[in-house]
Parts: structure tokens; sequence; C-alpha cells
């Protein structure tokens, strides 16, 4: 079976949210800079050298979060790490809202299980990735309810 990539599905509050703080990060301390408030070579370097580049890093998951099921493994990229998930290893996979930190953008997500662990992922197209998961490893077992 061919490799195929799932991208996240991206909830607009939480991309609203994420692009705003990187916004904030930056601009209070350009405006505060720019007044004339603390105008110092430290803060200059500051702004310029941590600021800025904290504020993209911020981005980086909108322009790579995506999974990528292979024929032996679910490749889990967000866009700072890849995680390889051997698909021999996943047990159970089931939809979830949790709030907890993941590679996903929306909370839109499912939760997979494997040796012990659990990962939340959140494809825009959930159910061709059950679909082709399930084709790649029938013995998993999927819980759709409550989708």
């Amino acid at each position: 079976m061919p490799d195929i990539i799932f991208v996240s599905k991206v909830d607009f509050w939480l991309a609203l949210l994420l692009w705003g703080l990187s916004l904030f990060t930056v601009s209070v301390p350009l405006w505060q800079w720019k007044r004339g408030a603390h105008k110092s070579l430290i803060q200059t370097i500051l702004m310029t050298v941590i600021l800025i580049p904290f504020a993209a890093l911020m981005l980086i998951p909108f322009f790579g979060t995506k999974y990528i099921l292979t024929n032996d493994q679910l490749q889990v990229d967000s866009g700072f790490s890849v995680q390889k998930i051997e698909i021999t290893d996943i047990t159970y996979i089931t939809p979830t809202r949790s709030m907890s930190s993941a590679p996903a953008l929306s909370l839109d997500r499912i939760k997979i299980s494997y040796q012990d662990e659990e990962i939340l992922i959140s494809p825009k197209d959930k159910s061709r990735f059950y679909r082709e998961i399930q084709a790649r490893n029938p013995s998993i077992a999927i819980d759709t309810a409550g989708e």
C-alpha cells in the first residue's frame, strides 16, 4: 500500500489563539521599544534574537503537523519532531476531546493506544484514517462511538 499523508484538522479558535499570542509576544516589546520607554542595546538584542524567533516557533505546528501512514508505521510529524509508532504495536483507537498537550491542532482528536503509551492526533479525514490504519492492521480495535 502507498504511504498516505493526513493533514491535521485545525480549530479556528485555536489558530486564532496561537496567532494572537505570537503577535502579542512580538508587538508589546516592539511597541515599548519604539515608544522609547527602555531603548537599550540589550532590549534590542533580546527582541530580535529571542522574541521574534520565539513567536515564529509558536506558528511552526500550523505548517508542519501531519500524520504519515506507511505500511509499517504511523509517523506523527509535529513540525518540531517526528514520532514513529509501529502499526503492529497499536492496540486501540478511540475518539476523544481531551485538552492534553498533543501534536494536534484541534480538540476533535483520536487517542491511539500502543505499548502502554498513548498519543493524541487530529487527522482532518478521520473516517479515512480509520479505514487505512485498519487495512494495515485488522487487529486494531477501533471505537468510533461519540463521533
